[in-house]
C-alpha cells in the first residue's frame, strides 16, 4: 500500500468552541484530525456540505431580537456616581 501524501490544514476558531468540540469528540473517541477527515470525506461524497447550513430557532430569535431593539436608546453608566444619578432620575440622560 502506497503512503498517501499529507497536507497540513490550519484554521483559527474561537477557543471556547474548540475546547467544547474537543470534549465532545473525546467522548466519541475521536481526535480533531479524525473528525475533520470524516467531514472532508462527507463533503467529497456529497458533492457539498453534509448538512444544510441554517440558523437554529434560538439564533433566529436572537437576530430578530437584535433587529427589533437596534434603535432602543442606551444609557452608558461608567461610574458609581453615574449609576446613582440614573437610579435617582431614570428618565434623564
Amino acid at each position: 500500500m502506497a503512503v498517501q501524501e499529507k497536507k497540513r490544514i490550519q484554521v483559527q476558531v474561537n477557543k471556547e468552541l474548540a475546547e467544547d468540540t474537543e470534549q465532545v469528540l473525546n467522548e466519541l473517541g475521536l481526535s480533531p484530525t479524525t473528525a475533520i477527515t470524516m467531514f472532508y470525506k462527507r463533503i467529497v461524497a456529497n458533492g457539498g456540505l453534509p448538512f444544510q447550513p441554517m440558523l437554529t430557532q434560538g439564533e433566529k430569535a436572537s437576530l430578530h431580537f437584535l433587529k427589533e431593539t437596534e434603535d432602543t436608546p442606551v444609557t452608558q453608566l461608567n461610574t458609581v456616581n453615574d449609576v446613582q444619578k440614573w437610579l435617582d432620575n431614570p428618565d434623564e440622560d
